[in-house]
């Protein structure tokens, strides 16, 4: 048996442990008691996990390794498995032995080590319910039980989540191209989508219960000379959509003002018996805000964003902050990699998830201070665990701690941003497909939970339980 033990550790040798179940979780019979206790020193996370289901009255089952490969089938050694922290190690998740831990961290043996502990986040389970499309899914967005999809053929899907299904509620040609990305919110009872496609167009449609999905108009560029290549609508209450194209540029739309560079927004007939489409202008543009293609726009998830800055990333391998009425750049991170996913944090200002083509996400933090001066959170927070190019980062709005990932390697990851390996590995796709976009939403059931919504070359949509 492989043993996590530091070096020093001498067989056998022991530590006292003092166990304290997180403040956080609701279900407080899983509380031990907090009376020090003695371990073998290299007692593990898995090792752990069976002495509090022990102290549970849980059975046991065999304890294979303590050691932390993704692969390994957790559920054999517990009936429960629980993560653990131990005090004093800035709260990173114990992936060692107890011991090598504190002694790395410089906590002293001589008294009982205090380490919190708190229930596993369960494997995403792949649900039988899957939805197959016309084409490539590069795109989907999710607002109020509403998924929305985007093909490589130019359409746009919705479904409608009831439990754990998804009923199909309508499908439109929103262009000639494939749709390159999208995004939605709800504004005025109606559902809003923006979508934008590699023929230049940026379209806007809203979809409501009693008519199909209606062309609203289109964002009008003042030289459509690239595709778009990342949206983000804001809060519903600014009602402003960004968007970042190939070139470098970033435009910000009022997809709701009727003053704007003309005296209206322009309408044009589209032929006997069809609705005129408004055409809406940017109400800022940025004209050189990277070098090269966007790939990632933010207005910043949390709730203390106010809509007035904006995050993006960018192929030219940096991170910005930018002031959007000043139009200012109030913060620029460059790193060693291009940036190919961005996403950011409901529940910490300022921090960024990014994932890149050398298979790896990184942690970036956009706060700034007086100065005007940040840094990377860790450059070395993850370990590369992806095998190609990494598509599409997303954040938990349930988890401060928890993203998911995937990739051209045609997997989906679950990441705790205390531990530098995924917690799971999903094989969603069939060798030689590739993962292009992913949705991480709350679970539907009002119960907690967590689902995640995955789309790539496989022109299915795979929906994950955990």
């Amino acid at each position: 048996m492989s043993s996590d033990s530091d070096s020093d550790s001498v067989e056998g040798s022991k530590v006292r442990v003092s166990l304290k179940l997180a403040s956080f979780v609701e279900d407080r019979s899983l509380e031990v008691a907090s009376e020090p206790i003695a371990v073998p020193a290299d007692i593990g996370r898995k090792g752990l996990s069976a002495v509090v289901n022990h102290l549970l009255g849980r059975s046991i089952g065999t304890n294979k390794s303590d050691s932390d490969s993704e692969d390994e089938n957790e559920d054999s050694l517990a009936n429960l498995n629980f993560e653990f922290v131990v005090a004093g190690t800035k709260n990173r998740l114990l992936r060692k032995g107890v011991e090598r831990e504190a002694r790395q961290h410089g906590i002293s043996l001589e008294e009982a080590i205090s380490i919190t502990y708190f229930p596993a986040t369960q494997a995403p389970d792949l649900s039988e319910d899957k939805e197959t499309l016309p084409d490539w899914v590069s795109c989907v967005s999710y607002n109020e039980s509403i998924l929305c999809s985007g093909c490589y053929d130019g359409s746009v899907h919705l479904y409608r989540q009831e439990g754990k299904s998804l009923n199909k509620l309508q499908a439109a040609t929103v262009s000639a191209g494939p749709v390159k990305c999208l995004d939605s919110m709800t504004l005025d009872e109606k559902l809003w989508i923006a979508s934008a496609s590699i023929d230049h167009t940026l379209s806007l449609h809203t979809y409501d219960k009693e008519n199909a999905i209606q062309a609203y108009g289109h964002c009008v560029q003042e030289s459509a000379s690239c595709a778009m290549s990342s949206l983000e609508f804001s809060s519903a209450q600014s009602r402003l959509l960004a968007s970042g194209d190939g070139n470098g540029c970033i435009s910000i739309w009022d997809v709701m003002k009727s003053d704007q560079v003309t005296d209206a927004p322009k309408k044009r007939k589209t032929g006997s018996g069809k609705r005129s489409l408004v055409e809406v202008s940017a109400v800022g543009v940025i004209g050189s805000a990277h070098s090269q293609l966007v790939s990632g726009i933010s207005w910043g998830n949390h709730s203390s964003n106010n809509d007035t800055h904006l995050i993006s990333g960018s192929w030219d391998h940096s991170i910005k902050l930018w002031d959007v009425e000043k139009q200012d750049c109030l913060l620029t991170l460059n790193g060693s990699r291009v940036v190919s996913s961005l996403d950011t944090s409901y529940h910490s200002e300022g921090v960024v998830a990014t994932g890149h083509p050398d298979c790896t996400i990184r942690l970036w933090d956009v706060r700034t201070n007086n100065s005007k001066q940040s840094s990377v959170v860790s450059d070395n927070t993850f370990r590369p665990s992806h095998k190609a190019w990494v598509s599409c980062v997303k954040w938990s709005k349930n988890s401060a701690y928890n993203i998911v990932s995937t990739s051209h390697d045609g997997t989906m990851k679950l990441w705790d941003i205390r531990s530098s390996n995924p917690l799971h590995t999903v094989k969603a796709f069939a060798k030689e497909e590739k993962g292009l976009c992913l949705a991480y939403e709350p679970g539907s059931n009002g119960k907690g939970g967590n689902q995640v919504f995955v789309g790539g070359t496989d022109c299915v949509i795979k929906h994950l339980l955990f």
